[in-house]
């Protein structure tokens, strides 16, 4: 049940996942081809080195007014498929639907002893969210201790704590 827990909240803040609970998607996940422009982007790769990538590999019986293109210049790379804004209403309900599903997990996660689940939440899976939330959004923070840190590591306790406020924005 703990890994299962870990995937959900893994799953809703990071990847392709995120936008449908109005996120951005940061960084490509595994399920995207090292080739593809939205890696190209993370990459740090250009758009001119990505289009002569592509003009190079493609044979097509068009000639040279076959163009292929992975955004406009400008602009940059053009968003990966399946972008863009969502309605608020459906962003609220998908919000909805997986404190939801999470909610029964925590429950359902004592047993099968009687018919109906308990309905409060257990501590060990509370504990399992909160380790994946910790874990998905600070994998650094994850193990530590949670002491007052010295003056030397403030700097970088405080560019944690504004990486994480705006990853929740």
């Amino acid at each position: 049940a703990k890994a299962v827990l870990a995937q959900l909240v893994e799953g809703a803040l990071r990847g392709r996942n995120a936008e449908l609970f109005g996120g951005s998607v940061e960084a490509p996940g595994p399920e995207d081809a090292p080739g593809s422009a939205v890696a190209a982007a993370a990459a740090g790769v250009s758009l001119l080195d990505t289009n002569r990538r592509f003009t190079a590999a493609v044979n097509s019986s068009g000639g040279v007014w076959s163009v292929f293109h992975a955004g406009v210049i400008g602009r940059g790379l053009k968003p990966a498929a399946g972008e863009g804004s969502r309605d608020p209403e459906e962003l609220s309900r998908n919000s909805q639907t997986f404190l939801s599903l999470l909610l029964r997990c925590c429950r359902g996660s004592r047993g099968a002893a009687g018919p109906e689940p308990e309905p409060g939440v257990s501590p060990e899976a509370a504990k399992a969210v909160a380790a994946a939330l910790v874990e998905a959004v600070c994998p650094e923070a994850a193990g530590g201790e949670l002491a007052w840190p010295p003056e030397e590591q403030a700097r970088g306790t405080v560019e944690r704590d504004l990486r994480i406020c705006r990853r929740f924005r």
